[in-house]
């Protein structure tokens, strides 16, 4: 396989000391029993050159692995008919892209046009237009569409997800979550297009979808609120938090229904114990659950630094059976099966059609970018209540 990627971002390469990165070890990583000969990441960064070269090297390196890993710098200007003109040559088995949120439709859509199956981090696209658009050049060029919803492949979500489907907690009634992330976020990591996004979009969408994977449930309506102040007064044109309340019905009964509450700031002190605090519960007519996603039972305190809440669940560099590391975790596991399905598609090993059933497609995401397209409907309109029109 060779593999096309936009953008060299943290989550790509894991630059400027802001942990592993996930995309371009997972692929390395799988690289070990796929056929990955060779990467292409592209990106309009000048400094693309550095990062990419330093984290190939870094991470064959930690992995064993000797996967051919290049940089091409985007055309100023035409970055969308260079990444057009790259698909053009019939080089690449698939694109991931991980760009930011308002970039993803234009190269999704080539990408789509080019036939070329594709994985796009979340979210999608911020408008349910868009995301049907994606979803007509799919079934029109006859390729396969995925979103990187790596939470899908969170072992306690799954559990969730099983009980839920067995019954144990009867019907769902309600579900709260609280997310949020350090102020690096925007501040630093993100402040080139913070203009463009808001924290529900970039990150409570996770959630979105989860909601949807675990209950099967579809948005109704909804209310969404954001508070503002701290990013202000640092000259930062953002909210502090996003606050949302959606109803969702079940697809065959409209009279169950299910209530969700999404707290989401993204201004949490740098002394927080881990990039995110991540948490939700779940009630339902025969029970309850409630999941701790940053607490997973395993702090560090070392000499010198600040104390951590450590989650190699999601991605890490654990010890392999052969005295060497492996990377490992739901965040890999979410590229590995994009890649997987890949090869198995080309080898007529599934379709499509069955994918859809397991994975989150872009046709699975209608739900998710419906949702985010009236957060922000709701958002300018002053929390007015709004429908969800999938």
């Amino acid at each position: 396989m060779n593999l096309l990627i936009v953008g060299a971002g943290m989550y790509v390469t894991g630059r400027d000391n802001t942990g592993t990165g996930t995309i371009l070890a997972s692929i390395l990583e799988t690289s070990k029993t796929h056929p990955i000969e060779e990467v292409l990441i592209v990106s309009r960064s000048e400094r693309g050159y550095a990062d990419v070269e330093e984290a190939s090297r870094r991470l064959n390196g930690t992995l064993g692995t000797e996967v051919s890993v290049r940089y091409q710098q985007l055309e100023a200007g035409r970055n969308h008919a260079h990444f057009n003109e790259l698909l053009a040559t019939g080089t690449y088995d698939a694109c991931i892209i991980s760009t930011p949120d308002a970039t993803h439709f234009a190269y999704a859509k080539i990408a789509m046009q080019r036939a070329c199956p594709t994985l796009v981090v979340k979210p999608l696209v911020p408008t349910l237009a868009e995301n049907e658009e994606l979803v007509r050049l799919q079934d029109e060029h006859e390729t396969y569409g995925a979103v990187e919803f790596h939470k899908r492949w969170d072992d306690t979500n799954l559990f969730i997800r099983r009980q839920l489907a067995a019954g144990a907690y009867g019907d769902p009634l309600y579900m709260v979550v609280e997310y949020s992330q350090r102020i690096s976020i925007p501040t630093e990591t993100f402040a080139s297009w913070i203009g463009t996004t808001n924290i529900f979009q970039y990150l409570g969408v996770h959630y979105v979808d989860m909601a949807y994977f675990l209950t099967g449930y579809q948005p109704q309506r909804l209310t969404a609120y954001g508070t503002r102040g701290g990013l202000q007064a640092r000259g930062i044109d953002a909210y502090d938090s996003v606050h949302v309340n959606i109803v969702w019905q079940h697809p065959d009964d409209p009279t169950r229904e299910f209530w969700t509450t999404y707290n989401t700031n993204w201004v949490d002190p740098e002394t927080t114990t881990a990039m995110s605090d991540q948490k939700y519960f779940l009630v339902g007519t025969g029970g309850r659950i409630e999941c701790d996603q940053k607490h997973r039972g395993l702090e560090e305190t070392v000499h010198g630094q600040p104390p951590r809440s450590v989650n190699p669940y999601f991605s890490d560099f654990l010890p392999d059976d052969r005295g060497g590391l492996r990377f490992d975790g739901y965040g890999h596991r979410s590229v590995r099966a994009f890649l997987t399905d890949v090869l198995d598609l080309r080898a007529g090993r599934v379709t499509v059609t069955e994918l859809e059933k397991i994975r989150p497609t872009f046709r699975s995401s209608l739900v998710s970018s419906a949702v985010v397209e009236a957060v922000n409907d709701s958002l300018a309109n002053q929390a007015a209540w709004t429908a969800v029109n999938l």
